[in-house]
């Protein structure tokens, strides 16, 4: 896992945090709605900004972009207060701060559940002290299976494991293309027709 300045957050993580899509991080960094700073690993948000997409999710559709440009400069100047001012409108900052920072603090918490060795399995995420992909469980979670079902499955992983799992694998995305399974473009080997009546 790559390490980062505390306080700064990557576009995915951002999208996690804000309950955006990654799509639409993106888009308010690339219209400079909010300012990224650009490194080596490349652009990161800091909290403000991730605040203030917090707010976007819901005021996105009813401003103008002139309007979300100022929100996010009177955020970021004060980032802590509650009530900021553009214009004569005061935006009560407070409910997004929070939801943000309870955000921050599943996302520390299912990054320190986590593991990444280049010695077991191939270097892909899994839960700490055991050999289960974060992935896999996100994903199985993601197709409706259920928190009761995975316990039984994986014992060693706890149901805090699996609550927090698609957390830290939207916000940590494994690279490359999507692994096909084993089984993708298959053609079957035989079929049968049974008429309905038969199967009384």
């Amino acid at each position: 896992m790559r390490k980062q300045e505390a306080g700064l957050f990557t576009p995915a993580e951002a999208a996690v945090l804000s309950r955006l899509s990654l799509k639409a991080v993106n888009n308010a960094i690339d219209k400079k709605t909010v300012v990224a700073r650009r490194t080596r690993a490349g652009r990161l948000l800091d909290e403000p900004a991730v605040v203030y997409l917090s707010l976007e999710r819901r005021l996105g559709g009813d401003t103008t972009p002139e309007f979300r440009r100022r929100l996010f400069a009177e955020i970021a100047a004060a980032p802590k207060r509650r009530f900021v001012s553009v214009g004569a409108l005061k935006v009560d900052v407070g409910e997004s701060r929070r939801e943000v920072l309870e955000r921050v603090k599943e996302l520390r918490r299912a990054e320190r559940l986590v593991t990444v060795n280049p010695e077991i399995m191939s270097g892909n995420p899994v839960f700490r002290g055991t050999r289960v992909p974060v992935h896999q469980v996100a994903e199985l979670l993601a197709k409706g299976e259920t928190v009761e079902r995975l316990r039984e499955d994986y014992p060693r992983v706890s149901e805090e494991m699996i609550r927090l799992a698609p957390i830290y694998a939207a916000a940590h995305p494994l690279r490359g293309r999507p692994r096909k399974q084993p089984w993708h473009g298959w053609k079957p080997i035989a079929s049968w027709s049974i008429p309905i009546a038969d199967l009384k």
